[in-house]
């Protein structure tokens, strides 16, 4: 198998991906996260059909994408509005200086 073609087990399924080769230890612990989520949730709810549990588990992981995304947008939009008051003090310390100077 080609240096970039892994082979990971999910589910008890071979899949063989490509993957660039420093990211290749992620994928095999995301795969075994995957794994164990899908094995909790299955436990958990004792739904038998596998693609029942694979389309909650999507659904959970989409659900928390959204809200990362949202928390980073917050932060990003916090970390905006804290530089603009920056910039804006550092204009008016400026400003006051140079009036000192040129009186």
């Amino acid at each position: 198998m080609p240096k970039n073609n892994i082979e990971i087990q999910i589910l008890g399924q071979s899949i063989k991906l490509y993957c660039p080769e420093q990211q290749q230890e992620s994928l095999f612990e995301y795969a075994q996260l995957l794994e164990e989520r899908v094995a909790k949730l299955k436990q958990e709810s004792k739904i038998i059909q596998l693609e029942k549990i694979l389309t909650i588990v999507a659904l959970n992981l989409q659900f928390e994408l959204a809200q990362e995304k949202e928390k980073s947008n917050e932060v990003q939009e916090g970390l905006v509005s804290c530089l603009k008051k920056l910039d804006s003090s550092l204009g008016n310390l400026k400003f006051n200086d140079e009036e000192q100077i040129n009186p």
